[in-house]
């Protein structure tokens, strides 16, 4: 009920008591037990007598409705499930899409506990300090092409990040994004697929936005948006600006498109890598990213390695020096 009276406080320049328990089948009782609550949620509703109530002024959060709000997309978050705080947002997407979830459906929280990145790592985000969401995707494709869904999602929270911070951003392959040398942005997709085809790919994305501090382990090499731009950024400005850019990836992605855009964006092509795989480790130059979404990397000798996963590290950027 509560979203459903923010909904409508969101929509209206004012609504009153008696309308909002009529439409909802509450009493009146209950409604200002709900306007209450939004206050306690740092919601400014001013009641204004026999005018109703009205939103003067917003929280930073990530409700539904707020994230909603403005939004011009035509598939990507027009379906919302929010949730104060959950341990992984991923989680409830891949649930909800075994449930049905539409194409472009969004988890998003303002705490997630245990998220996780690539390779089991964790994706710390502090209450109401970061973005933490989820997307379900539904690509028609065969599994072997979902590698070039990760560079568009990347390509995505890229261009994002460009528009609400001001803040030239690249990618380091596959999918981080990095700001003045600082990673803003991890990205984890996972897949329910057949040998045959994809029935969903959940896209996790998480973005520093306010943090002023890091654990130890990652303080030399990440960074947010706020202490890197100068300024205050709303997390629901940032979610609106990444589903608006996925829609315009994915259809650089369905026209051929995506790879020109991608490369002109990465980090790593032409750079001297460093490469930490399962089996080995070595250095080399990274020349270009494939078709399939695979790096190829020369090595000192001269042999070329087309590296499918593992960590690579960009000289001069986020600690190969």
């Amino acid at each position: 009920m509560t979203e459903a009276i923010l909904e409508r406080l969101l929509r209206e320049e004012s609504v009153s008591g008696e309308a909002l328990s009529r439409e909802l089948g509450v009493t009146r009782a209950a409604v200002w037990k709900q306007i209450e609550r939004l206050r306690e949620m740092g919601f400014d509703v001013r009641a204004q007598g026999r005018g109703g109530y009205r939103l003067a002024g917003l929280p930073d959060t990530l409700m539904g409705p707020v994230v909603q709000a403005g939004l011009e997309t035509a598939w990507a978050g027009r379906t919302v499930r929010w949730a104060a705080e959950t341990d992984s947002t991923n989680r409830l997407a891949r649930e909800w899409a075994k449930e049905g979830a539409p194409h472009g459906a969004l988890v998003v929280c303002d705490w997630q506990k245990a998220g996780r990145g690539r390779r089991g790592r964790s994706w710390e985000t502090p209450p109401g300090e970061a973005v933490a969401m989820s997307v379900v995707l539904r690509p028609q494709a065969h599994p072997s092409e979902v590698s070039l869904l990760s560079l568009s999602v990347a390509l995505a929270v890229c261009r994002a990040v460009e528009q609400v911070s001001g803040l030239e951003s690249r990618i380091k392959w596959p999918n981080d994004v990095v700001c003045c040398g600082r990673k803003v942005s991890g990205i984890l997709l996972e897949m329910d697929a057949d040998e045959q085809a994809v029935s969903s790919v959940v896209a996790g994305v998480g973005i520093n936005v306010h943090q002023a501090s890091f654990p130890e382990e990652i303080a030399p090499t990440a960074g947010a948006l706020d202490a890197l731009s100068g300024r205050r950024i709303l997390r629901a400005d940032v979610v609106r600006a990444f589903l608006r850019c996925l829609e315009g990836a994915e259809a650089l992605r369905a026209s051929g498109g995506l790879m020109p855009a991608y490369l002109q964006r990465s980090a790593t092509v032409g750079q001297a890598v460093r490469v930490l795989s399962p089996s080995e480790s070595f250095t080399g130059t990274a020349e270009r990213v494939t078709d399939s979404g695979a790096l190829l990397v020369r090595r000192a000798d001269g042999r070329l390695c087309e590296v499918l996963a593992g960590d690579v590290s960009v000289r001069g950027l986020m600690g190969y020096v």
